[in-house]
């Protein structure tokens, strides 16, 4: 069975887990950069251990959406390109993102 058949049958088979689980998801107001930038996130596309120690190349001391403000873009950009297999900060986080959204989608069902 192929990639797209298995993810079909998957989805069907755990429908109604699966909009229990959107709604949990639809249900967070907001998600820290800490949660989707996690460990094993950062072990996977990353040179550095974790978020903190990438927001400290940056010159800050805690992880926080007021801390990456004062950070400037290109610098950024830079750090992220530097440290990551990512070539912008945008990309970067879209990835965690998706990968955060399917697995709160995905929770708690088992898959091959």
């Amino acid at each position: 069975m192929n990639s797209a058949a298995k993810a079909r049958d998957l989805i069907y088979s755990n429908i109604d887990a699966i909009m229990r689980n959107s709604q949990r998801l639809q249900a967070l107001e907001t998600v820290s950069l800490v949660t989707l930038l996690d460990e094993a996130f950062m072990r996977e596309h990353c040179t550095v251990k974790n978020i903190a120690a990438l927001f400290a190349l940056a010159g800050q001391s805690e992880v926080s959406e007021q801390a990456l403000d004062a950070i400037p873009d290109s610098l950024w950009d830079e750090l992220v390109r530097r440290h990551s297999t990512f070539n912008s900060w945008d990309e970067m986080y879209n990835k965690a993102a998706q990968r955060f959204v399917r697995a709160r989608l995905l929770e708690g069902i088992e898959q091959d």
